[in-house]
C-alpha cells in the first residue's frame, strides 16, 4: 500500500517531463533569417496568425541587415491589412517606405498604405482625416510611380476620395442651410465649388448658394447667382425654382 502513491507520483512526474519537453520542442524558434521567414510564411498560411507575426517580428528585430527582413516587413504589414487592422497596417507600410525607399516593391507599400486609410473612410464622420490622408497617399503614388501597376487603381480610389470630401462639405452646407445658418452655409458652398474638383452634385450646391444669399436678403448677389446657375446648369432639377426666384426678384426691382 505504501508503494502505490510513490509509483503514481513517479508516473505523473515522468509524463509531465515528456510533455514539457515536447512542448518546448514545438516552441523552439528558428535561429536564421531564412528559417524565420520560411516558418513565418508557413504559419500565416495555416492561419496561425499570432505565431506567424511573432516569427516575422523576430526576424525584423534580430536581423536588421538581412535581405529577408524587407520581405518579412511587407508580409507583416499585409497580415495586419488582411485582418482589417488598418491602423497597424499603415504603420508597418510607412516603416517599410522609410527604411527601403528604393526597394523594387516600394510602390506596393505606397498603395497599401493609402488603402489602409481608404478602408477607414466614412462620410458620416465629421472628421474626414482618413479620407484626406488616403487621397494624399494615392496622389503620392501617382506622382512618384507613374508606371506602377497600381496607378490606375490609385486614380480610381483618389476620385472616390475627391467625391467623399466634396460630398461631406455639401452635407455640412446643407445642414447649415436647413438650420437657417445661411452665412455658414454660404461659406461651405463657396469652398466646395472653389476648393474641390467638380462633382455631379455641384448644381445643388450652386442653387443652395443662391438660396442662402436670398434668405440673407443679399438680393443683388442672389439675382446674379440664380442667373449664373441657369446658364451653367440649364437642365438641373433646381432650374424651375431658380427661374421662379429670378421672376420674383425682377418684380421687386
Amino acid at each position: 500500500m505504501c508503494f502505490r502513491p510513490l509509483i503514481t507520483i513517479i508516473i505523473i512526474t515522468s509524463l509531465s517531463t515528456i510533455f514539457s519537453c515536447s512542448f518546448l520542442e514545438n516552441e523552439i524558434l528558428p535561429d536564421s533569417p531564412k528559417e524565420l521567414l520560411k516558418e513565418g510564411i508557413k504559419a500565416l498560411k495555416l492561419d496561425q496568425t499570432l505565431r506567424g507575426r511573432e516569427l516575422l517580428l523576430q526576424l525584423i528585430e534580430d536581423f536588421p541587415d538581412s535581405k529577408a527582413r524587407t520581405h518579412a516587413l511587407l508580409l507583416l504589414a499585409r497580415s495586419y491589412y488582411s485582418y482589417e487592422e488598418y491602423e497597424e497596417a499603415k504603420v508597418k507600410f510607412q516603416k517599410f517606405i522609410q527604411l527601403y525607399p528604393r526597394h523594387k516593391n516600394i510602390d506596393r507599400a505606397y498603395f497599401f498604405k493609402a488603402m489602409s486609410d481608404f478602408k477607414r473612410v466614412d462620410l458620416a464622420k465629421r472628421d474626414q482625416t482618413s479620407t484626406k490622408e488616403a487621397r494624399k497617399g494615392f496622389q503620392d503614388l501617382i506622382d512618384q510611380f507613374p508606371k506602377s501597376q497600381y496607378v490606375e487603381q490609385a486614380k480610381q480610389k483618389k476620385d472616390v476620395c475627391d467625391f467623399q470630401l466634396a460630398k461631406h462639405v455639401l452635407e455640412v452646407g446643407k445642414f447649415y442651410f436647413r438650420t437657417g445658418a445661411y452665412l455658414s452655409a454660404i461659406s461651405r458652398f463657396k469652398s466646395l465649388m472653389t476648393d474641390h474638383p467638380k462633382q455631379k452634385f455641384f448644381d445643388e450646391a450652386a442653387f443652395l448658394l443662391a438660396e442662402s444669399h436670398y434668405h440673407e436678403q443679399s438680393l443683388k448677389e442672389a439675382f446674379l447667382l440664380y442667373k449664373n446657375f441657369l446658364s451653367d446648369y440649364p437642365r438641373s432639377p433646381f432650374s424651375l425654382e431658380a427661374k421662379k426666384r429670378l421672376i420674383a426678384l425682377r418684380k421687386k426691382n
